[in-house]
């Protein structure tokens, strides 16, 4: 289960990786063990539109002595911005809540069968059935396992090539994400319990943006991530404290091609934020 309790100094604290379950390259238990080697004592588990990681992480919680935050990582759009809400403290058995992750679902598997139709377009014969078999069943398909598979199947060198080349914005074979609004994400997460935190928001983010955000009901703002310049992390520890909100953070840690291996246990986040979202839920 979640833990309810304070953290302390010593607690070394992650808030944002991924799994498998989505585009993350480790299992929930290699995912675990690695964030147990780096010293990290609490991880939040954040899968792209999928909480399928977060009952296995929980089981394993004991046998790796590292506690687990069951969060999310929605994808929405808004106007001309993807917009990554994450979620955290989730009841992620939430029937109302499932039921918004199956229209993400679907909305991924749609967007993937155009984009992988652009790229036959122009002549790279990429099939949808090899890149569904490497999401898995269940998983939350999406442009990494469409990059992964193109590398594997030698269409590219490296992962940034696809991006760079293929399926990044305004490349030939790119496709906007499902037009889910965020204040439905903000909306969803909360109703099932938990609170809500605009991811890296230094990506595509004007204060004119988070205005909007914060009316539709946002809990807080990443603060710490890899993408961000230490003037940025400053910034939106500024910007939460102006507003009154809550700040998290992470490493964003994925694996495999993404070679951000030496980002866990780098990217942490202070223990009296943890201590602050219990307070705001009254745990």
């Amino acid at each position: 289960m979640c833990f309810v309790d304070k953290r302390t100094k010593s607690d070394k604290i992650d808030f944002h990786t991924h799994t498998d379950s989505s585009d993350g390259a480790l299992s929930v238990r290699d995912l675990m063990a690695k964030a147990a080697d780096a010293g990290i004592t609490t991880l939040g588990i954040c899968d792209h539109d999928t909480v399928l990681s977060l009952d296995e992480a929980f089981r394993l919680s004991s046998e790796m002595s590292v506690t687990v935050v069951p969060g999310i990582e929605v994808t929405t759009r808004y106007k001309r911005f993807q917009l990554h809400i994450l979620g955290y403290f989730i009841d992620y058995a939430d029937r109302k809540f499932l039921g918004g992750l199956i229209e993400l679902r679907e909305g991924r598997i749609q967007r993937a069968k155009r984009i992988i139709a652009k790229l036959n377009d122009i002549k790279i014969p990429l099939k949808f059935e090899s890149v569904f078999e490497r999401a898995g069943e269940n998983g939350a398909v999406g442009r990494p396992h469409i990059a992964n598979t193109m590398v594997e199947e030698g269409f590219a060198s490296t992962y940034d090539e696809v991006f760079e080349k293929y399926i990044g914005i305004g490349r030939p074979a790119y496709e906007a994400n499902y037009p889910f609004l965020p204040e439905k994400a903000i909306e969803m997460i909360t109703a099932a319990g938990g609170l809500s935190f605009l991811a890296h928001p230094s990506h595509y983010v004007n204060e004119g943006l988070l205005g909007y955000l914060l009316k539709s009901g946002l809990h807080g703002v990443e603060v710490v991530h890899p993408s961000h310049s230490p003037e940025e992390t400053l910034y939106y520890s500024k910007f939460a404290d102006d507003n009154s909100i809550l700040k998290s953070g992470g490493s964003d840690f994925h694996g495999g091609l993404k070679h951000d291996e030496a980002n866990l246990g780098r990217y942490l986040i202070d223990h009296e934020w943890a201590n602050a979202m219990l307070e705001k839920l009254e745990l």
